[in-house]
């Protein structure tokens, strides 16, 4: 088992756990873009900026509603990725197209990992089998 640990960021307020993440096309790692993503346990699906989605050239998949903390129903676009974290790859991530710069990580990534978020070491582990 591989155990990798990320530092929580003080970009937030109070401090969340974040994760450095490779987005790449479905089937490429050779035209990946590094960034690093906030851990949502809330959120349904993972998040990518769609600047990000543009830059490796991932496929559109449809276009579905959404519908976020505030109940509202939003019209977003979705794109099949492969997400890398450590050596973990995941396959065949439907991420949701956003406007702004955040990668949000979502249960669709997270609940093929073991997760630990240690709030008063401020640290995340993740354990890879």
């Amino acid at each position: 088992m591989n155990v990798q640990t990320f530092t929580y960021s003080s970009k937030y307020e109070p401090s969340a756990p974040v994760v450095e993440i490779m987005v790449c096309k479905t089937g490429q790692t050779d035209n990946g873009v590094v960034l690093s993503a906030l851990i949502d346990s809330g959120a349904d699906a993972t998040m990518l900026p769609i600047t990000t989605l543009q830059t490796i050239g991932a496929r559109y998949v449809e276009t579905r509603q959404m519908r976020g903390v505030t109940g509202v129903a939003l019209t977003v676009d979705l794109y099949v990725v492969m997400i890398q974290i450590g050596r973990q790859v995941i396959h065949a991530i439907r991420a949701v197209a956003t406007q702004d710069d955040e990668a949000i990580i979502g249960r669709d990534v997270l609940n093929q990992l073991v997760v630990t978020l240690n709030g008063p070491a401020e640290v995340t582990e993740m354990s890879f089998y």
